[in-house]
Order: structure tokens, then C-alpha cells, then sequence
């Protein structure tokens, strides 16, 4: 991690020098500049990542491709996010035209208004994307807050609604100096790191920072569904999860949840789930625990005659799960497993750059995750059953499914 004054502001570099090949990995990321960002339309965010994909003019992608150089913007929920990959010797050409970019952004009416058929074309095609709608359906009931009832693209009611001011407006109070982080990996030097970061910086406006927005889910379990034409039963649930990121037995919580979940084939869920009783070819829970929201999601599909016995067996899963804790050979497997595991999750510097952005974006000191895996090593069974059973919340389970018209 490289620190930066410039322009009355500490900027923080995420940074890690390799040169066994001639490339470069760099991100350019403003925080809290996603989705949670949006204050009129829904999908706001997200088109205006499109707009930056259109490039400043007809031939730019044409002279990055001509350089193998790969540049796109993206908008997630929490950030908004640009990314560039090249060879070395090209890297100072692509920052000038991410510089271009910045100041020119095409909103254009013309280029809006086809932007904005793609993306209702795509929402148009999730219709019947029953997946995806099963999530959907969940996450608009089990939040309380409306920015859930719609994804990363909005509706097609925000969507035609979104105007070329809203845009600029969302781009000049975001998209500044006061919210970025940079990262680069690669071929790259660190007094090329600072001057490139100087040359971007000194192009972004300054506004207030944003601050992380936290949401949290309805007190009341949930269960819904919805009757489309379907042959099998999507499910998706989730349940509280009374932990913060930044928790120190956070380990305990990952250890668990491979056991109870996260883990495939071997974990509670899919044993119970698909080998015992073949009532869906997979099924996951997961810890989805961030900055914004706390809980445990999962989800299966399954036949529309078994869509009730098979809530009702996830429902007793945890409840068991909770009440009698993990047996001693699932515990030595999974610790096995996310110890001798680590090796490869840090094989490459694209890994290793994407696991210290997220340790960074979750407030979280570099090297966490290392941290945490020797505590996992040098956990006891006794330890983590006495975690688990402290976290009876996760039996509140909700559900939302797609199922079969009656």
C-alpha cells in the first residue's frame, strides 16, 4: 500500500511489482460511487458506465484495440469501478486516453437513447429469467429499503427517465478526487505508480466524500412466491446474520458457513439436499457479509411438487446446524481444505491485487485473509461450535421463490 499527498488529500494506491511478464493491471475505483450513490433514477450508475464504454469518440476503442489494450467502466452496487490491461510498453498511452475519457464523455441524446434500448432489451430478457427474478423477489422483501426492489440496471421505468443532466450531475458529485482509490500491478515501478496517479488526479474535480450506507433486513421472516410457466421450483432464502465485517471471529464465520453451505459437494446443505434425498442438483448458503448488509444467502432449484419440502428441509438444516453444531471429521476436512487451499488463491498477481482491494474496501488491513486462515489452522472444534451456537438468528430463514402456475 502506497500513499499519495496531492491536491490537500491523502490518496491511497493499492500496489504490487511483478515482472515476469511485460503488463500492467491497473483500477481506478471511486468508493461508494455505485448503485448506493443514486439519488433520482434507478440504474443511474450503471448507464452512466455504459456511456463511458462508448469512448470519447468513434475511433477510440478502435486505437486500443490496435494496442491490445482492454479499458471498461462498470458500476457494482457499492462502487464505480474503471479498469485498464495492457502491455508495458502501452500503459502510458492507455492512461492518456483514460484522461481523454474523463473530460469527454460523450453524453450525446442520440447515443442515450440507444444505450437506453440495449439495457430495456436486456431487463426485457430477464423476464423469463426465473434465477435471476427468484433473487430479485427476495431481496426486494427482505431489505427495507427500496433500493433493493430493483437491479444494478434500475426498472424500465427509471431507466426512460434517466436524462444526460442526471448523468453529469452523478459523474461531477461522484466521480471525484475525494472518493478514489487507485491499483496497479504489473511491470510498473513505484515512482511511475505516483506520477501516473498525479496525472489522473489532477484531472478529477474535489467534492465531500461519500460515506458507506448501511441497510438492514426486515425483523419478520419472509415467504414468497411467485406462479410463473415454469418446470422447476427457483429458490433463493437468506437470513440475518448478526456480524460486521471487521468482526474478529469472522474466521469462525467462514469456517462454518463452508461447512454448512459454502462448500459444495461435502457440505451439510448439498449432502441433505441432493445426495441424500435428490431433491435439487446443487444447493448453496454462502456468508454474504459487507459493509453494507449482514446476512447468509443460498439458494437451489428444484422439481415444483418438491419446491415445499424443500424450504422446509432447509429450514431444519439450520436449525440443526445451530443446535448440534459440526461433527469432528467435517471440521478437520474443511479446515483441510481452506488452509491448503490458500496457495492457490494468491497464485497470481490478478488474484492477489483483487484480494487486497477487497480487504481494503471492507476496512479491513492488507493481509487479512492470511491472518485468517491461520486462525482457522489453529481453531478447536469446541471454539467453533460455541460460535455457532451463539448465532441462533440464522434459523430466520426467508424465502422467495418461482414456481410452476397452478
Amino acid at each position: 500500500m502506497l500513499k499519495l499527498d496531492f491536491n490537500d488529500t491523502k490518496i491511497d494506491i493499492i500496489y504490487e511489482y511483478e515482472n515476469e511478464l511485460p503488463v500492467v493491471f491497473f483500477k481506478l475505483i471511486f468508493k461508494n460511487s455505485g448503485k448506493i450513490a443514486e439519488k433520482h433514477h434507478r440504474g443511474c450508475a450503471s448507464m452512466l458506465a455504459r456511456l463511458f464504454n462508448e469512448g470519447s469518440n468513434d475511433g477510440f476503442f478502435k486505437s486500443l484495440e490496435y494496442r491490445a489494450i482492454e479499458l471498461y467502466a462498470k458500476a457494482s452496487f457499492e462502487h464505480f469501478q474503471i479498469s485498464i490491461k495492457c502491455l508495458k510498453e502501452h500503459f502510458e498511452f492507455a492512461v492518456e486516453k483514460l484522461q481523454e475519457l474523463l473530460l469527454n464523455v460523450r453524453f450525446e441524446e442520440k447515443i442515450l437513447q440507444r444505450l437506453k434500448t440495449l439495457a430495456l432489451g436486456e431487463l426485457a430478457s430477464l423476464n423469463t429469467d426465473y434465477d435471476y427474478q427468484a433473487k430479485r423477489l427476495l431481496n426486494k422483501n427482505v431489505f427495507k429499503d427500496e433500493i433493493f426492489e430493483s437491479g444494478l440496471d434500475g426498472t424500465k421505468e427509471s431507466i426512460e427517465k434517466i436524462t444526460l443532466e442526471e448523468l453529469q450531475e452523478f459523474m461531477s458529485e461522484n466521480l471525484v478526487l475525494d472518493n478514489v482509490l487507485f491499483v496497479f500491478g504489473g511491470d510498473i515501478k513505484e515512482d511511475e505508480v505516483k506520477s501516473k496517479t498525479e496525472k489522473i488526479g489532477q484531472i478529477l474535480a474535489r467534492n465531500t466524500p461519500n460515506t458507506n450506507k448501511q441497510f438492514m433486513l426486515n425483523e419478520n421472516i419472509i415467504e414468497v412466491s411467485e406462479q410463473k410457466s415454469t418446470e422447476q421450483a427457483y429458490i433463493y432464502f437468506c437470513s440475518p446474520f448478526n456480524m460486521q465485517i471487521s468482526d474478529e471471529k469472522m474466521y469462525l464465520a467462514k469456517l462454518a458457513l463452508f461447512i454448512l453451505g459454502q462448500g459444495g459437494f461435502g457440505s451439510r446443505l448439498m449432502e441433505e439436499v441432493r445426495v441424500k434425498r435428490g431433491l435439487a442438483y446443487s444447493a448453496y448458503a454462502m456468508l454474504d457479509v459487507n459493509l453494507n448488509y449482514s446476512r447468509i444467502f443460498g439458494y437451489l432449484q428444484t422439481k415444483n411438487e418438491s419446491a415445499e419440502e424443500a424450504k422446509a428441509l432447509v429450514k431444519e438444516i439450520f436449525k440443526t446446524f445451530v443446535q448440534n453444531g459440526v461433527e469432528e471429521k467435517e471440521f478437520q476436512l474443511a479446515k483441510q481444505f481452506l488452509v491448503g487451499s490458500m496457495p492457490l488463491r494468491y497464485e497470481s498477481l490478478a488474484k492477489r491485487l483483487d484480494i487486497m482491494l477487497n480487504e481494503y474496501l471492507h476496512g479491513l488491513k492488507l493481509g487479512n485473509l492470511k491472518e485468517e486462515v491461520q486462525k482457522i489452522k489453529n481453531t478447536s472444534l469446541e471454539e467453533l461450535n460455541n460460535f455457532i451456537q451463539s448465532h441462533s438468528e440464522i434459523t430466520k430463514v426467508s424465502f422467495a421463490s418461482i414456481e410452476n402456475e397452478s
